[in-house]
This record gives C-alpha cells, structure tokens and sequence, in this order.
C-alpha cells in the first residue's frame, strides 16, 4: 500500500489515485469512465451534502466498479475550528449516507488534511483510518494542463505515491487521461488499489 505503511522496498513505484470533494454530475461519471477503460481503481472522499439523488447514484456506480468510498465529511469544515460535537456531527452523516450504500465505511480524509486531536478521537470513536496523501498535483489552483506537470515532479521522486486531485473540477477530469499516460511510461510504476 503507499505511503500509509512505507516504502515497500522492492523497486516498484505505486501509485494510488484519489479523488476529493465529489461527487458531481458533471464531472464524476467521466472520469469513471476513464479509470474502468484504464483498469484502476481509485478511492473516492465524498462529500455527504452532495450524496443525494444524481450524486448518490455516482457512487452507487463508483463502489459497484471496485472504487473505494471514504468520508470527506458533510460539508467540508475545517474541522480544526470544530468542536467535538460538530466534528462528531460532520463525521456521522456522511457515514451513515455511505454506509447506506456500501455496507461499510472506515476511510476517512479531512478537508484541507486540517486535524487535531478532537478529530482523532471522532476517528477512533467511529473506527476509521485516516488516509492522506504523499503527491498534492494541485488541481485545484492549476485549472490547466499545468496540474499533471506538478503532479508528475513529485512521483517521479517517490517510490510509494498517494495522489490527491479533485473530481469537482473538469481541468482535472479532462486531463486524467494524460496523467495515467505519463505515469504508464515512467518505468517501474504500476497502480494499485486501497488495501
């Protein structure tokens, strides 16, 4: 697995993909489909306000093709300026949307990788894993082609590689397609999915 439990040592780079702050109507699905015509499997921090209707739908879809679901809380907080009762809150609603639709739920990224120790022990309480990530591609301020360029800078310096771009955004979703090109050509890398 990367990153979350080190290196491993044995010349491969892998790379797991993940995407936050979806899903979306406009954006999710195409990117679905990118990963099933590539064969990865990627993990999904959703956000609990947008799981209704189209939305719960995406992810209905995205755990059907093997994608991981995690919580991204409910409306995206900086949970650092929350108290226990609200993390608490931000946490179990979304938990219980995913859950609804997956069985389970024990996978979780904060907003921002904004943590604390009140939301370490929300986390324990409600029996997740905290997964953050090692390659920050910056999707989000690079609404370009520019985002694979810094995307690329980093796993080229890192054995293990936990991805962290954004679903939300179309800069991002139409230019995947080029970010699994550069890495299938960049020697000893493979994709793998959360174990």
């Amino acid at each position: 697995m990367p990153s979350l439990y080190g290196e491993t040592g044995n010349g491969v780079r892998e790379i797991l993909l993940t995407f936050d702050d979806g899903p979306s109507p406009a954006t999710t699905p195409r990117l679905l489909d990118t990963l099933a015509a590539n064969d990865i499997h990627a993990v999904f921090f959703v956000l609990g306000q947008l799981i209704n209707g189209q939305g719960k739908a995406i992810v209905e879809r995205a755990h059907s093709e093997g994608h991981v679901i995690g919580n991204h809380t409910f409306t995206h907080p900086n949970l650092k300026t929350l108290g226990r009762e609200q993390i608490k809150d931000e946490l179990r609603r979304t938990h219980d949307l995913i859950c609804a639709i997956t069985g389970e739920c024990k996978l979780f990224r904060p907003p921002y990788g904004a943590y604390n120790s009140m939301v370490g022990e929300a986390l324990q309480e409600l029996g997740y894993e905290q997964l953050l990530w090692s390659v920050d591609t910056l999707d989000w301020k690079y609404r370009s082609t520019g985002w694979v360029d810094v995307g690329m800078e980093q796993i080229k310096v890192r054995e293990d590689c936990v991805v962290l771009m954004h679903d939300i955004h179309a800069t991002t979703v139409d230019n995947v397609p080029n970010l699994i090109s550069r890495i299938k050509r960049t020697s000893n890398s493979t994709f793998v999915p959360y174990q």
